[in-house]
C-alpha cells in the first residue's frame, strides 16, 4: 500500500506546487475528512476544508501564489508526512512564507485526515 500512497501523494504535491490548493483538496479529500490545524478543533467534510482554505487566504489578504516548496517527505503504510514552505505575496505588497509539516492519513487513495502543524 505504501507505493501506492507514494505516487498519489507525489501527483498531489505536483498540483501543490503549482499553486492550485483547492484543486487538490476538492480531488484528494474523501468527502468526509477531517482536517485540524495544530491545535485547533479539527474541520470535518471536503466542503468546510475548502471554505477554511477560502477564508485563510482572504484573511491575510492573498494577492499572489509565490511557491510551495516541498522539503522531506516520508510514507509509512497509510500515513505520509511532508515539510513545506509556502510563499505568498500579499494585497499589501509584502511577501510572506509559512513553515508547516503535513501529516495525512491516505485510504483509497483518498485523504481521510490531514493535520498541519507550523510555528
Amino acid at each position: 500500500m505504501s507505493k501506492q500512497v507514494s505516487e498519489t501523494l507525489q501527483e498531489m504535491l505536483g498540483i501543490l506546487k503549482e499553486g492550485q490548493m483547492t484543486e487538490g483538496q476538492k480531488i484528494y479529500f474523501a468527502d468526509s475528512v477531517v482536517t485540524q490545524e495544530g491545535n485547533q478543533p479539527p474541520i470535518v467534510g471536503k466542503q468546510a476544508s475548502i471554505e477554511r482554505l477560502d477564508k485563510f487566504r482572504e484573511t491575510i489578504g492573498v494577492a499572489a501564489f509565490i511557491s510551495y516548496a516541498i522539503g522531506d517527505v516520508a510514507v509509512v503504510g497509510n500515513t505520509s508526512f511532508y515539510d513545506a514552505v509556502l510563499t505568498l505575496k500579499l494585497k499589501n505588497g509584502e511577501t510572506i512564507s509559512l513553515e508547516q509539516v503535513v501529516k495525512t492519513d491516505w485510504r483509497d487513495g483518498k485523504i481521510v485526515k490531514e493535520r498541519y502543524y507550523h510555528g
